[in-house]
């Protein structure tokens, strides 16, 4: 049994069971799976049960109509692996991220599932200093539905696969301040699909929601001029 600031769970051996009771009280309903499979390697699963009207329901005390209460339902899956030979670092990623939108009062839902990852290697060039390149990609992998599908739904379903691959690199430097963390800074180059709507969602850091988010904004309001240097450009900060 362990508690932390943000979470409470349970582990035994190389595996552990959490949840986050703070996302709860606002309709977050969460729970973790984590594996520690090997020294070097783990593999994750974090699932969500979304109530968007929670907060509305319970402490606004508003009436949601039937007609328009949904449900979403998250899952991401990740493994995760630090190979080390002498001063170079490989790190191997691979996640699936899935997720689905019920409508109870129409008995119908959507889902989908994307997959995205990327490897990177570095170089220490002292204990604390590292230099590190990055490849990283995604795609989106399938849709169902449970509402009838037009005839052309698989070429539909194609053009959105292609529309949504993405491949970007980065490279920098990250300075190790402890064994668990470090600061570092490094630049990101779009090599394919800088239209791809999966771009919003290449999350590996709190800098990279930041980005994520200001994308997105500047994409729904392109005539907006937004400028945070190492949030809106591609120059970005890691912490």
């Amino acid at each position: 049994m362990f508690v932390e600031f943000t979470s409470i769970g349970f582990s035994t051996g190389n595996m552990e069971v959490s949840t986050q009771p703070i996302l709860d009280i606002l309709g977050l309903f969460n729970f973790r799976i984590r594996n520690y499979a090997t020294d070097y390697t783990i593999f994750n699963s974090d699932t969500f049960f979304i109530d968007p009207f929670f907060v509305s329901k319970v402490y606004a005390q508003q009436n949601v109509p039937e007609e328009v209460q949904l449900y979403i339902i998250l899952n991401s899956t990740y493994i995760h692996n630090n190979t080390v030979f002498g001063p170079l670092i490989f790190r191997p990623h691979l996640q699936a991220i899935s997720g689905a939108v019920i409508l109870p009062s129409q008995n119908s839902w959507v889902a989908g599932v994307i997959s995205r990852g990327f490897v990177s290697a570095g170089f220490l060039l002292t204990k604390n200093l590292e230099l590190f390149t990055l490849i990283e990609s995604g795609v989106l992998v399938n849709v169902w539905t449970s509402q009838e599908k037009p005839e052309d739904w698989e070429t539909v379903l194609n053009e959105a696969r292609q529309k949504s691959l993405y491949v970007t690199a980065r490279v920098g430097g990250i300075w190790y301040y402890d064994r668990y963390s470090g600061i570092g800074l490094g630049y990101r180059f779009i090599i394919h699909g800088a239209d791809s709507p999966l771009r919003f969602v290449q999350v590996y850091s709190l800098n990279d929601l930041l980005y994520n988010y200001f994308n997105a904004l500047y994409y729904t309001s392109p005539e907006q001029q937004i400028s945070i240097p190492f949030i809106t450009t591609d120059y970005y900060l890691i912490s």
